[in-house]
């Protein structure tokens, strides 16, 4: 069986400027209480560290996208489960390596001295990314994508810029190499990422972000009530997450995330204003889907980013397979008509690499009841390269 999407919203333009850190965040000085507070969660995330101890009424919902700068973005949702009536919270977030399967134990913060001075300079560490003002245009590819074949001449000159790519690529991977030898790369005694925050708790969730470099890595969430810091302990989460090599020039897929809406903005946010809002990409605000369960008259709509694409002349195509768990066997369902992408909707190369947002939309009334995968291949005619990635869903 074979369906339409009844709508591409399709590839998403990033910026053509690299992606830069928000700018040194200068911080309000700490009174006593939120100095104890900060201090408190450190304390707390210093023994789950240590014992494993930690709870299950957070959850977490985080994603791994690819930026220009060989450092991930990661914007994530702490679902509030089990917290009363909590308006405001206190949180911190560390990001511990691991290595051959164990979590390391000679990372230390940079933020600990800091806080306990109490002083009112930046951070020691880049907190925030941002993926750059402006392209996720809304309509997309389903709107503007008039692709014809490539011929066959084109395809000569599309090999031979490539090569040209290439060398230019190996060129600056060569100089960057140096650069981070001389500089000598990041700090091995120090935490990859941690940050701290007064939060608003909307609608039982908060959304932040973080920042790592490829890896694996135990990252540790402490919440605290601002209302009640004299009389409630910290709540500490785990959850170990693995960064992609995104960089080695391998056509890749991100994780697909589940999508609510998509608002357009009238222009970017200012830098102070991404860290609160860290699902917003240029004029795109995404609203994620609140849970992986949805009903026969909803619109499945995902969003992922497409990595290292041939360019220019860019031809991939993505196919969307759906596929149904029938008394425990993986069945096809159904699949969708190939969704084609051209120069027209991803974006150039920048700084010699490639990526760029793509987001499907199906109805799901011909769905029945239960629980399924969708399979996303990405076939790239240019490289000859395929890239696969698999989400879950239940339709009730």
């Amino acid at each position: 069986m074979r369906i339409r999407p009844v709508l591409i919203l399709g590839a998403a333009v990033m910026s053509t400027l690299p992606a830069v850190a928000a700018g040194p965040l200068v911080r309000k000085p700490l009174d006593p209480s939120q100095r104890n507070a900060v201090l408190a969660l450190m304390h707390a995330v210093d023994v789950a560290q240590e014992t494993d101890a930690t709870a299950d009424t957070i959850e977490w919902d985080g994603h791994v996208l690819k930026a220009p700068n060989e450092t991930a973005y990661l914007p994530f949702r702490l679902k509030l489960k089990s917290l009363g009536d909590l308006k405001s919270a206190v949180v911190y977030v560390r990001a511990v390596s691991r290595h051959d399967g164990f979590r390391s134990k000679d990372e230390r913060s940079s933020l600990r001295e800091w806080v306990e001075r109490g002083g009112s300079g930046p951070p020691p560490l880049e907190q925030m990314i941002a993926l750059g003002p402006g392209e996720m245009p809304i309509g997309g590819v389903g709107v503007s994508s008039r692709r014809q074949a490539i011929q066959a001449a084109a395809e000569s000159s599309a090999a031979l810029s490539l090569q040209q790519r290439q060398y230019e690529r190996e060129k600056a991977a060569q100089e960057a190499a140096k650069k981070r030898e001389e500089n000598h790369g990041r700090d091995p005694y120090r935490f990859p990422f941690e940050d701290y925050y007064f939060a608003d708790v909307k609608g039982r969730s908060i959304d932040r972000a973080l920042v790592l470099p490829p890896g694996q890595y135990d990252v540790f969430v402490a919440l605290i009530d601002r209302a009640r810091l004299a009389t409630s302990g910290a709540t500490v989460i785990r959850k170990t997450i693995d960064v992609p090599d995104f960089w080695n020039d391998e056509l890749s897929l991100s994780g697909v995330m589940f999508v609510k809406d998509v608002r357009q903005l009238r222009a970017p946010l200012a830098a102070r204003d991404q860290a609160d809002h860290p699902f917003t990409f240029g004029i795109a605000d995404i609203v994620p889907a609140e849970t992986t369960t949805f009903a026969k008259d909803d619109v499945l709509s995902v969003l992922y980013q497409l990595c290292n694409y041939g360019a220019p002349d860019v031809d991939v195509a993505a196919a969307y397979a759906f596929y149904h768990d029938v008394n425990g066997q993986r069945t096809l369902f159904n699949r969708t008509d190939s969704q084609l992408l051209s120069d027209g909707d991803l974006p150039p190369p920048v700084a010699w690499q490639t990526q760029g947002f793509v987001m499907q939309s199906v109805p799901l009334k011909s769905f029945p009841s239960g629980r399924y995968e969708l399979e996303i291949t990405a076939r790239d005619r240019l490289t000859r390269a395929t890239a696969k990635t698999t989400v879950e869903f239940t339709v009730r």
